[in-house]
């Protein structure tokens, strides 16, 4: 999964990250910075920076979708996006799932 900055935010937004981490976790997945480097210059164990890189992994692998699944984000009129979400949700239920997203 390649871990830009508007996944890297949602991640943020979902853990609930200090500001430290944040620039940690930032500087691992978007500036591909080694962990001992990062050690080193925030005076923390490298277990501490593998630790980080391991929640927001886990994080992410939350986010993925089930095999055969896609994604699509609407914009236009609000009436409009409306009537498609109702229909989304129907077709959703007729295959067997809710259309919630978590």
């Amino acid at each position: 999964m390649i871990v830009d900055e508007l996944l890297l935010e949602r991640v943020v937004r979902d853990r609930r990250f200090d500001r430290r981490t944040v620039e940690i976790a930032r500087r691992l997945f978007i500036g591909k910075e080694e962990p001992k480097k990062l050690a080193a210059e925030f005076g923390l164990h490298d277990k501490r920076i593998y630790a980080i890189r391991t929640a927001v992994t886990k994080q992410l692998a939350s986010y993925e979708l089930p095999e055969g699944w896609s994604e699509v984000t609407l914009r236009g009129p609000a009436e409009v996006v409306k009537a498609v979400d109702a229909i989304f949700k129907k077709r959703m239920r007729e295959h067997g799932a809710d259309g919630s997203v978590t």
